[in-house]
């Protein structure tokens, strides 16, 4: 047999089961006919044949894997998965993640055979083209089908970790016996590059811990990436790593011949029956199978072009000619899995309307979770900060309290840190609020360990999964490890949380190696995703209140290991607005001094003293620019007044700053290892610095115009379209 199961114990490997491909009582599967082998052959090359017309049509893409990869998707599309076209977020759904996003010309296949309304055939010719819904990656905001953003290799089998994850922990929290309305699997296609990269390694290490036995992951072992065969650069052995994870390994023989699909059906079941640990399917291909140009590293990245995809579809046994052929015979056989499928939805809704009526509760729960309500008066709870009557403490130790002021009114809240729990102050101290673990899959505390790269995939994965809000934490330094998924996050409109302690010079000792002196202004330049970075504790409420308001938006929370004051003035209502004035003169203000977390009490310092020295001296507080931005622009104008120098503050990068300053004190190289007190006084976030450089300011606009930064045109230059 082609059929090598790679763990110690290969007894009964096909017990009952009834997800892989229709199987009798006993697992087993009748003996295909002649006639019932040639159908599935013509269903597996109408595939290979649909996904390489799309390449050929936009003139660009990837036809190869889809071609070697075609009998993957035909046994688990035609055989294996339920999802409904219909129904696209049915809770109950099988998750599937194309994790080598390159690779979408098959996924767009199976969307088209499995009847996805918005995938037309039309749709399917404008593949890679302005406002298709054929995107050149997956695209989860655009297309229905597509769970996740795929393409930068190793994140969409990262998310498939934190999806698994989910199913887990909905199931043990919400199935009641003889009602379980959380019972599928998540299903993963991945490729050498995908196991190549970093982040995959970290979430999958977590999946092994965790004993994810509903993730099933088939990997396309094809040997080719871009440069030519896997050999130049990747020759571990692939199955003895994930074995060391924790994985069921099985590794199935080539199946690009004809009909030899039968030991990837017994493949899936096996997988399926392990319950206690994640498979990985480890399955030799083809690339580009049937091509003058298979196995070559020519077919992964551009078309065949129109010979060989015409000589490539006689040998498929299909019409030269035609483009984005489906007979009549393979359109059946889709349409008979439609059905099936739909009737797996019926059903499971007659489940849930018997488990609504036995458990109202949990019922309602789970609506409003899916459709990411708050419940009311949550916000409410979050603490506010009284002076003199409450302790002054570090931002992070607000954060601590405001999680935990609305972790029980909010179950949906999962997280965790990347082994920094007692830095970042993420514990749960609420009622379930207990570690996710292997034997404990109802807990919402994740230890991520370090793997903060895999921490923020595994996220966006959760976010996915639905009626769950993922937050994590670790040192906003290193936020620089886990920033390709934080990205992939504002992409994808996934509403993460990440909470970033230790947030500035101000960590002090350890050094320039952990403070984050440009991490602001890499994450403030990214679209779609909220920097803030709260002064006192009536902020840091203000902070989680957005980040949970917003679902489509992820927030970056940044936070403080030092002590701060509280601040007179501050207030939750007045911080969502992204910036407000936190003080004033008495006088038309001379001057403006701006800043963000930690650098707005020594600004409050600072304007006594100038208002003291007859500089009439105003205080904007700022702990999310991007918020401020949103505000109507005579607001704007009336924190930033015509006529008047404004100064910038912050222990960050300087640029970005340019749009509300006239002069900033920020950071210009990296920072030195030492206590806190002696870092702002070297690099001027003092109060006496940032009062000689206002007076300085105000100097060098004595007499003459000062630019008015808020007078400017704001061009929107991008032109509507379908998204």
């Amino acid at each position: 047999s082609k059929l090598v199961i790679r763990i110690k114990e290969q007894t009964n490997i096909m017990s009952s089961t009834k997800r892989a491909g229709e199987s009798n009582e006993n697992g087993s599967k009748a003996k295909k006919t002649k006639k019932e082998i040639d159908l599935e052959l013509q269903c597996i090359n109408t595939i290979r044949a649909f996904s390489a017309d799309m390449p050929e049509a936009a003139k660009s893409g990837h036809p190869g894997a889809p071609m070697g990869m075609a009998p993957f998707a035909h046994v688990l599309f035609a055989e294996t998965m339920r999802v409904s076209p219909t129904k696209p977020k049915w809770m109950n759904r099988d998750r599937f993640v194309l994790s080598n996003g390159h690779a979408c010309a098959l996924q767009y296949t199976m969307l088209h055979l499995m009847g996805y309304p918005q995938v037309t055939k039309e749709e399917c010719a404008r593949f890679r083209q302005l406002d298709s819904c054929t995107p050149g990656h997956p695209e989860s905001f655009v297309t229905d089908g597509i769970e996740v953003c795929t393409g930068p290799l190793g994140q969409g089998i990262s998310n498939a970790v934190g999806m698994a994850i989910g199913e887990a922990h909905m199931a043990a929290n919400f199935n009641k016996p003889g009602l379980e309305i959380f019972n599928h699997y998540t299903y993963v296609f991945c490729g050498d590059g995908c196991l190549q990269e970093g982040v995959s390694g970290e979430a999958c290490s977590l999946a092994g811990h965790l004993g994810l036995g509903k993730l099933i992951v088939l990997y396309d072992d094809n040997n080719i990436t871009i440069d030519g065969h896997t050999d130049l650069s990747f020759t571990e052995d692939v199955a003895m790593r994930y074995e060391s994870y924790g994985w069921q390994v099985i590794t199935v023989g080539e199946i690009s011949e004809e009909g030899a699909v039968e030991d990837l059906r017994t493949a899936i079941a096996a997988a399926q029956k392990e319950t206690s640990k994640p498979t990985m399917i480890k399955v030799k291909t083809i690339i580009g199978w049937g091509s003058t140009k298979a196995n070559t590293h020519s077919v992964h990245g551009a078309p065949l072009g129109t010979e060989d995809l015409a000589a490539t579809k006689t040998k498929y046994g299909l019409n030269p000619g035609e483009h984005f052929q489906v007979s009549d015979e393979v359109k059946a056989v889709y349409d008979a899995r439609i059905a099936e499928n739909e009737g797996f939805v019926t059903e499971w809704e007659g489940l849930f309307a018997k488990y609504k009526e036995a458990y109202p509760t949990e019922a309602a729960e789970l609506e409003r979770r899916f459709s990411y309500q708050l419940p009311e008066g949550t916000l409410a709870k979050l603490p506010t900060f009284e002076i003199g009557k409450d302790k002054d403490l570090a931002t992070r130790k607000f954060g601590q309290m405001a999680l935990n002021s609305v972790a029980a009114d909010l179950p949906e809240l999962i997280g965790g840190s990347a082994d920094l729990t007692p830095s970042n102050l993420t514990n749960l101290s609420c009622e379930g609020g207990g570690d996710f673990q292997k034997d404990t899959p109802a807990g919402r505390y994740l230890r991520f360990g370090v793997r903060e790269h895999g921490m923020a995939a595994i996220c966006n994965g959760l976010f996915a999964y639905g009626g769950l809000r993922p937050f994590c934490a670790t040192f906003f330094n290193f936020a620089g490890y886990a920033l390709g998924a934080i990205r992939l996050s504002a992409l994808s409109k996934f509403g993460v949380i990440y909470i970033m302690t230790h947030d500035s010079i101000g960590l002090g000792e350890d050094g320039p190696t952990h403070q984050p002196v440009e991490m602001c202004e890499s994450i403030r330049s990214m679209p779609n995703i909220n920097l803030m970075r709260p002064a006192d504790c009536n902020e840091t409420s203000a902070c989680y209140g957005i980040a949970l308001e917003q679902n489509e938006t992820p927030s970056v929370i940044c936070l403080s290991r030092q002590t701060l004051p509280g601040l007179a003035g501050s207030s939750v209502e007045k911080a969502q607005k992204g910036g407000y004035i936190l003080s004033d003169s008495s006088a038309q203000p001379q001057l403006i001094l701006v800043a963000s977390g930690s650098e707005v009490g020594c600004c409050v310092e600072a304007a006594a003293k100038l208002n003291a020295d007859g500089i009439a001296t105003r205080v904007v507080s700022m702990p999310c620019m991007d918020l401020f931005l949103e505000q109507p622009l005579e607001y704007q104008k009336s924190v930033f007044v015509s006529g008047v120098p404004c100064l910038s503050v912050e222990a960050s990068a300087v640029h970005g700053w340019h749009r509300f300053s006239h002069a900033q004190i920020g950071m210009t190289r990296f920072g030195a290892s030492a206590p806190a007190k002696d870092l702002f006084a070297k690099f001027g976030f003092t109060t006496e610095n940032v009062v000689k450089r206002g007076v300085e300011l105000v100097e060098f606009y004595k007499g003459g115009a000062v630019p008015d930064l808020m007078n400017r045109p704001v061009f929107d230059n991008v032109v509507a379209g379908a998204h």
